[in-house]
């Protein structure tokens, strides 16, 4: 948070929220004032096909509440939400012939997410459809990682 988000009283901070949430496409998607190809609902959860399309049949699941982030997800419901994302995966793969599926969680601006509210991409994998997903970065040096770990280890204590 930068100094003047320090400085907002939390009646502003629910002003702003409320906001976001009023302009956010995924509650409208809930509300139905946007119109979306949904694959499952429930009182608690909507997936949908995507309009743009990584490949056949990516799916968004998202919870029908608003939370910006994954930080902001109750325990007992992104618990739910995973258990829903292997149901639907499982469905992806059976029902388009699919050879896997990719989970992906963009967790704020940074990672990519765009839209201010908790998603998980769902997005089936075939043989030569050209989606990179790379995951391999640069190798670190033992110093670095032991550092890292320790720095990680330091601040688990007791956080987890």
């Amino acid at each position: 948070m930068d100094n003047a988000t320090n400085q907002l009283s939390s009646d502003e901070i629910q002003k702003r929220m409320q906001l976001i949430k009023e302009n956010c496409i995924f509650c409208k998607i809930v509300n139905g004032e946007i119109p979306a190809k949904k694959i499952h609902e429930d009182s608690e959860f909507l997936a949908f096909l995507d309009i743009n399309p990584i490949t056949k049949g990516h799916t968004i699941l998202i919870p029908k509440e608003h939370y910006m982030m994954m930080a902001f997800v109750p325990d007992e419901v992104l618990g739910r939400i995973q258990v829903l994302a292997k149901q639907l995966s499982e469905l992806l793969i059976k029902s388009l012939n699919a050879n896997d599926v990719a989970l992906i969680i963009a967790n704020g601006q940074a990672a990519g997410q765009q839209i201010q509210h908790f998603a998980i991409h769902l997005i089936p994998r075939y043989e030569g459809d050209n989606f990179k997903l790379n995951l391999e970065g640069e190798k670190r040096d033992e110093e670095e990682l032991k550092e890292i770990k320790d720095k990680l280890l330091e601040k688990l204590q007791g956080a987890v």
